[in-house]
């Protein structure tokens, strides 16, 4: 890799650094309301709340499409000031013509359909995806520092109106109305501090740049729409062929391997930025070596991840979910995947192609249609999640073998089989030897963690 491919690398290290500051520190906050959460509110309560939540998130995917990354690739691209606003103006017409067709279907789902807490979920994904638009115009205008502070105000907000409402005699209706409470203060804040609105309300109106925002956006939701299906339709069966308990127990094992989501996250932003604004070229080493990195970053964290999560889950966990100890290895490394075709998929916007990037992700999806059913029968609530990681590594391989002919890149098998090995060893002490053989795992790969870290950074620098 040459000199200039060097300092991207290096420049996504840092760069995951500061999202590490705006994403994780926050949701630390709300990881430690599962321990308040489940001693409050039973686990069919929990699995309604988490389904609903599934269902919300795909009707975002169909109608918003994902707007705000198109919008936020879109700004990379404009060097001043003044046509950053308009692309920020463009993508919100987009937006606001999302709101109405979600409004629409809310309207229809409560004529259709008997659904409890349907206005407060309607609220909830319309304040989510309202932050999203704030979030990613901030990040496009440069404004790391806001967006970080933003993550923190939302988080801080949420989890205090969280307790009080539950304490206060609400039932699980308190986690709508406080996930509402949250968004809304991150949008105040980044108001203050970015200005989104008064930055639409200056800039010019530009027609065309609507269509081509449209255009291209189009496929991402798709393509995102297809995403949900493989890490969210398993929830639906599981429901369907267990019950809602079930589900809550699988809703409290994916939160607790949702903490690696958040590295995912702040891997993922940090990406978003290097990859929209890469000039290298040979496309294919660069995308090749970032890929090997990432999945040596997210191997690194998985093998921590299982025997931390181990030592704390009866310290934080209510009896009533126990059995969802036996899901976190499978949810761990299913969140882990699903976050490498993630990364995966930037490069196939980064190159702007996002049609071809939904081969993959259709092929995968049929593939968890196939498999989820005979899965959760056979291994009950693990079943989904092991389901989701045969469908994503299928999906990654396929993506792989695409970007292969696009762009020459290959997957650094060199850093995927050792790790697989790793991983696999990983899974097996967490199931099979006690806390204190799991805290001595932890910190061995801790210390391989920090030297392989150090040395690749000293070696990268020179």
């Amino acid at each position: 890799m040459n000199r200039t491919g060097e300092n991207y690398i290096l420049r996504f290290i840092r760069s995951s650094g500061v999202f590490f500051v705006a994403i994780v520190i926050p949701k630390i906050v709300v990881f430690l309301l599962l321990s308040f959460n489940t001693a409050h509110i039973g686990t069919a309560d929990y699995g309604y709340y988490d389904l609903s939540i599934s269902y919300m998130t795909l009707a975002a995917y169909l109608l918003f499409f994902d707007i705000w990354i198109s919008m936020m690739r879109f700004m990379y691209e404009k060097e001043d000031r003044a046509g950053r606003d308009t692309v920020v103006r463009s993508g919100n017409r987009v937006f606001l013509i999302s709101c109405g067709l979600y409004a629409a279907a809310a309207v229809l789902v409560g004529l259709l359909f008997s659904v409890r807490y349907l206005f407060w979920i309607f609220l909830y994904g319309l304040t989510q995806n309202a932050a999203n638009m704030y979030v990613f115009a901030a990040r496009g205008y440069g404004k790391n520092n806001d967006f970080a502070v933003s993550g923190l105000v939302g988080s801080v907000f949420l989890a205090v109106l969280n307790i009080v409402l539950i304490r206060g005699g609400w039932d699980f209706s308190a986690l709508y109305a406080a996930g509402v409470a949250g968004f809304v203060a991150q949008i105040l804040y980044l108001e203050i501090r970015v200005g989104y609105l008064r930055k639409i309300a200056k800039a010019e109106l530009t027609p065309g740049l609507t269509k081509t925002l449209l255009k291209y956006t189009l496929p991402l939701g798709i393509n995102s729409a297809a995403f949900w299906t493989l890490t969210s339709f398993n929830k639906i069966i599981l429901s369907r062929v267990l019950d809602l308990s079930s589900n809550g127990i699988y809703a409290v094992a994916e939160k607790l391997a949702g903490v690696l989501t958040f590295a995912v996250l702040c891997f993922t932003y940090a990406w978003q930025d290097i990859a929209f604004n890469n000039n290298e070229i040979d496309k294919g080493k660069f995308y090749s070596d970032a890929c090997g990195l990432y999945f040596g970053f997210l191997s690194f964290a998985v093998l921590l991840m299982m025997p931390l999560i181990k030592a704390v889950f009866p310290l934080l966990i209510d009896d009533a979910y126990s059995s969802a100890a036996l899901v976190i290895p499978f949810a761990v490394i299913a969140t882990a995947l699903s976050g490498y075709s993630l990364f995966m998929s930037n490069i196939f916007h980064a190159v702007k192609e996002p049609k071809a990037v939904s081969a993959s992700t259709f092929a995968a999806c049929l593939i968890n249609f196939a498999i989820c059913y005979p899965c959760i029968r056979y291994f009950s609530v693990m079943g989904a999640s092991i389901a989701i990681i045969i469908s994503f590594a299928a999906d990654a391989v396929i993506k792989g073998a695409i970007l292969r002919k696009k762009i020459g890149f290959k997957h650094s098998l060199n850093v995927v089989i050792p790790f697989t090995v790793l991983v696999t060893a990983g899974v097996l002490i967490y199931n099979y030897l006690n806390t204190g053989f799991n805290i001595a795992w932890f910190a061995t790969c801790l210390a391989l963690f920090g030297t392989s870290a150090i040395r690749y950074y000293k070696r990268k620098k020179q």
